[in-house]
């Protein structure tokens, strides 16, 4: 009980402190204690909440949070090593983390997020402590301070590879009862292969090594557990394509639209959003319009996500020649749709047509498609490198 009684005696005493040092300095906004746990300084939420009058959602089965301010919504997870705020992704070398009941955000966050919702003030740390400041009005030089400018920001630091489908989930079935979750993940390791050898210090993982089951958010979850401050990484989801007509045939790649290019597109995503039906949440956490909202991507990475589709599917035009190019499409893939960085799903081939099948089960035709792939994930690399030089 005493000790209960203190804690609270000094979490009031934390939040007068502010209001002491405006009458005194007359420039001070708020001051949080630096609490340092494991190898890295943290900010309560619990202070932030108070000192800035947010609005707080948090969902004790997902671990997800929101904060509100005005027309402002900050979204976290615990375990993860990024917030959203706005459309602005914020990365972290550590994870916002759960401690005794409490909430922590790494330092580094909790500035950035004062920074962006709050441009009238300004951060500075002084003894243990962050202390929120009102700025002081400057004459403008007419220079402009670009982000990022002292070197190269967000650099690929590694590419998730995704075989579609496996273990209770076949994917589409062919003539001969040919798997598309076995061709995919024969695909997919001849890619992380590829890559390791072209791609030097750049990690390169696969969502699955195995013939196993993965549901369709864990996939993304996977790559975005590797996201970090002052990096990016690529995700690529394969998988095989089916339809009624046997005669259909050629690859394409997608990116993420709720705007699907045409009725072929739409068709294509429902096939491969069908999954959800071996989940246990039977298709709950797709339908969450506000997760989707949350965890959409930023404007900036669908751009992203366009160019690598257009470079991949450049790449396999150039290997493949016996199946014609479908082009660049965009869909609704639930696979995509938790994706914080570049994401694309490349459907290398029509199962259901006789010719491409026999095709796609050859190792010497899978190792053209993975060439494809990784010639156009490479040209993205230098093209994207090009943007964000500075």
């Amino acid at each position: 009980m005493r000790k209960n009684i203190l804690i609270i005696l000094s979490t009031l005493l934390l939040l007068a402190i502010p209001d002491l040092w405006a009458k005194e300095k007359g420039t001070v906004s708020a001051l949080f204690k630096i609490r340092r746990i494991g190898n890295s300084n943290y900010i309560s939420l619990y202070d932030l909440i108070n000192n800035f009058k947010f609005e707080n959602t948090f969902d004790i089965i997902s671990r997800r949070g929101k904060l509100y301010y005005r027309s402002h919504r900050v979204v976290y997870r615990v375990g993860y090593s990024y917030i959203l705020a706005d459309d602005t992704l914020i990365k972290s070398e550590y994870p916002v983390i759960q401690n005794r009941g409490e909430i922590f955000l790494p330092i580094l966050q909790a500035e950035k997020i004062a920074a962006l919702l709050f441009p009238a003030l300004k951060t500075e740390r002084s003894k243990g402590s962050l202390i929120v400041l009102k700025r002081t009005r400057r004459k403008r030089t007419g220079d402009i301070k670009i982000r990022g400018s002292k070197g190269l920001k967000d650099k690929i630091d590694f590419i998730i590879v995704d075989p579609g489908h496996g273990g209770k989930d076949p994917g589409a079935i062919g003539r001969g009862r040919i798997k598309e979750k076995v061709i995919t993940l024969k695909i997919a390791q001849k890619v992380a292969r590829r890559l390791k050898r072209r791609v030097g210090g750049v990690k390169i993982r696969l969502t699955r090594r195995r013939d196993r089951f993965l549901e369709l958010s864990a996939r993304t979850d996977i790559s975005n557990r590797y996201l970090k401050k002052d990096n990016n990484g690529i995700f690529i989801s394969i998988h095989v394509n089916a339809s009624l007509s046997g005669r259909i045939s050629g690859f394409e790649t997608y990116f993420l639209s709720q705007n699907p290019t045409n009725e072929d597109a739409r068709n294509t995503a429902a096939l491969e959003n069908n999954v959800i039906v071996l989940e246990d949440h039977k298709g709950k956490k797709y339908g969450d319009i506000d997760y989707i909202e949350a965890m959409m991507m930023t404007t900036q990475i669908q751009k992203e996500s366009s160019m690598l589709a257009s470079e991949i599917q450049r790449g396999m035009r150039r290997k493949i020649k016996r199946f014609k190019s479908r082009g660049v499409r965009k869909a609704d893939f639930y696979v995509l749709r938790g994706s914080l960085m570049p994401a694309v799903l490349i459907e290398v081939g029509f199962i259901t047509n006789r010719r491409e099948a026999r095709y796609l089960t050859k190792n010497s035709y899978q190792e053209k498609i993975a060439a494809g792939i990784v010639d156009g994930v490479i040209r993205f690399i230098k093209k994207y490198y090009k943007t964000i030089k500075k």
